[in-house]
């Protein structure tokens, strides 16, 4: 614990560092007013996909007002009719879908004898060497002339984008000032995943792994949709650009499923809600490798959402449940995760067309994100504090208790003293008064020292008050008065010590052998009471004690 940087002084830094490096812009239509001003959209739907450019009538088309397109899934061809006059010829003008998943989009104009021909495609079936236009994030076209143009979209992704015009000064400002806001974005992410994996080095706690993975998969899903990732590093594997989105967004379903069931030890306080959890990482596991060998991108999407929808609401009620149990290192985690997660819940209300088109709807996660995993990462620091504080106490209690057993068994037969009659006086019917305390701890310290009675599974309060010849109110009161402890604690701090022996002996017993020399009657048992009394699992205290 002394070797860990406190991690919450931390975190007004990286906070700053990214309130002063990060800024995200809404990508809204972004046509400039001046130079690109002049031209008109007109839209058709095509249901059947049977129409041919050279064969379109205009009568077909309906103006487009304003330059948004919004038609969730279609499994129609759009057809864009882009007509007008460029006012200022300063520079040329382009028009860029801004949508990063677009499968397919054809471009066609008027050639000098008055015939529409292919002058450029673009979209994720594409490598970016065969795009129109590479060097812009999204599917994009030069204008050359005054006569119309034509737009082909046939895609498997949702349809909910802006489409600008913007001039090539204009373009590649807001390209440049996209990358270096991504580059920023990533290297302050990678900062995070970096403590992320020191805590983890330092803790031997599988939780950092499983947190590691959750803001890895994040930052890659925002990456594929919000960055020039896809351009810059991997320009020419269209497939990953076409599959990865619900890819990524599947990995990160199981590491943040993972890691909520580590965090809250959901094993323990909702063993049922656990077994649903399990079903859902084999369903994330299950889901990642659809994504590849599919193009179902709607079906995906809906399943995605629903599940979003539904586990959104549960997280936030066990976490409740858990902080009006008094568990309140839950606080941080409680408000951080809970709204980044309310933000993902309207982006799924948004892809579900429920919310309006406004790109705020879109982009409130990736704003979010960043200071959601400051103050995530010191919700997990606060954890492991409130586990060491909860083991440290623990261990001072179990010892007062086991040092007072000792004394008890190296006295003679006296009256009790004023401060045994004082702890004794809670209980306003005391059942021990006219009984030999000391000889019954005596017995205690024997069975429990000598004879080892803790290794058998089936010892509990009433089978040691029939060995002692008590009554099970008796032994209670014993323990509650004389020791300061409750039976239940008493007997797991003595089969953890135990245990504790055997796995300090990397070469003695494997963990669940050890669960069943100690007295515990599951593997399952055994983890979650040894990561309550000491902090870890028995596999981290063995790799940790490996490590000393």
């Amino acid at each position: 614990m002394k070797d860990i940087i406190n991690f919450r002084r931390m975190i007004p830094v990286l906070t700053i560092s990214f309130l002063f490096g990060f800024c995200s812009t809404i990508h809204g239509s972004k046509s400039s007013k001046d130079l690109c001003s002049g031209y008109n959209f007109e839209i058709a739907l095509d249901p059947n996909r049977s129409f041919i450019a050279e064969e379109l009538d205009k009568t077909y088309f309906k103006p487009l007002d304003p330059q948004f397109l919004d038609l969730g899934f279609s499994n129609a061809a759009i057809w864009l009719r882009l007509s007008g006059k460029q006012k200022k010829q300063n520079e040329k003008c382009y028009i860029i879908l801004e949508w990063p998943t677009l499968t397919n989009v054809d471009f066609y104009e008027t050639n000098t004898k008055g015939k529409l021909v292919l002058s450029g495609q673009a979209g994720t079936i594409l490598p970016r060497n065969k795009w129109s236009i590479s060097w812009i994030d999204h599917p994009s076209f030069q204008i050359t002339s005054d006569k119309d143009l034509l737009i082909h979209i046939e895609t498997r992704s949702i349809i909910r984008f802006p489409i600008s015009l913007l001039t090539e000064t204009e373009i590649r400002e807001e390209t440049n000032r996209k990358a270096t806001t991504s580059s920023m974005y990533a290297g302050f992410i990678g900062a995070i995943c970096l403590f992320a994996f020191f805590f983890f080095i330092v803790l031997k706690d599988q939780i950092y792994l499983w947190y590691l993975g959750y803001i890895l998969s994040i930052s890659l899903n925002f990456g594929l949709l919000y960055s020039s990732a896809p351009r810059l590093l991997w320009p020419e594997l269209p497939f990953w650009q076409n599959h990865g989105v619900f890819f990524t967004q599947s990995l990160a379903l199981f590491f943040a499923i993972g890691f909520f069931r580590e965090f809250v030890d959901l094993q323990t306080y909702f063993p049922r809600f656990d077994k649903v959890a399990i079903g859902l990482l084999i369903f994330s596991i299950i889901f990642g490798i659809g994504s590849f060998l599919s193009d179902l991108n709607f079906i995906f999407s809906r399943i995605f959402s629903i599940v979003y929808i539904l586990w959104i609401p549960t997280f936030f009620t066990i976490t409740i449940r858990l902080l009006a149990e008094g568990q309140t290192h839950l606080k941080v985690f409680t408000i951080t995760w809970g709204t980044f997660y309310s933000a993902a819940f309207i982006y799924v209300l948004w892809i579900l067309r429920i919310l309006p088109s406004d790109p705020f709807f879109l982009y409130l996660m990736i704003w979010l994100f960043p200071l959601e995993a400051i103050f995530f990462a010191a919700s997990i620091y606060q954890r492991y504090k409130n586990i060491d504080s909860t083991r440290k106490r623990l261990e001072i209690e179990m010892k007062a208790a086991m040092d007072r057993l000792a004394e008890f068994s190296h006295l003679t037969k006296a009256n009790s003293n004023p401060s045994e009659k004082k702890r004794t006086e809670k209980y306003k019917r005391s059942k021990i008064q006219k009984m030999d305390v000391r000889e019954i701890l005596s017995r205690i310290e024997y069975l429990f020292t000598v004879e080892t009675i803790y290794r058998d599974e089936n010892l509990s309060l009433n089978s040691l008050a029939a060995k002692l010849d008590l009554t099970v109110h008796q032994l209670s009161e014993i323990c509650n008065t004389q020791l300061n402890t409750s039976f239940p604690k008493f007997l797991s701090y003595y089969r953890i010590e135990h245990a504790s022996k055997l796995l300090k002996d990397p070469d003695n017993l494997n963990i669940l052998e050890v669960a069943y020399e100690s007295g515990f009657g599951s593997k399952a048992a055994f983890n979650s009471e040894f990561k309550r009394v000491t902090g870890l699992t028995p596999r981290q205290f063995r790799l940790l004690d490996k490590t000393n």
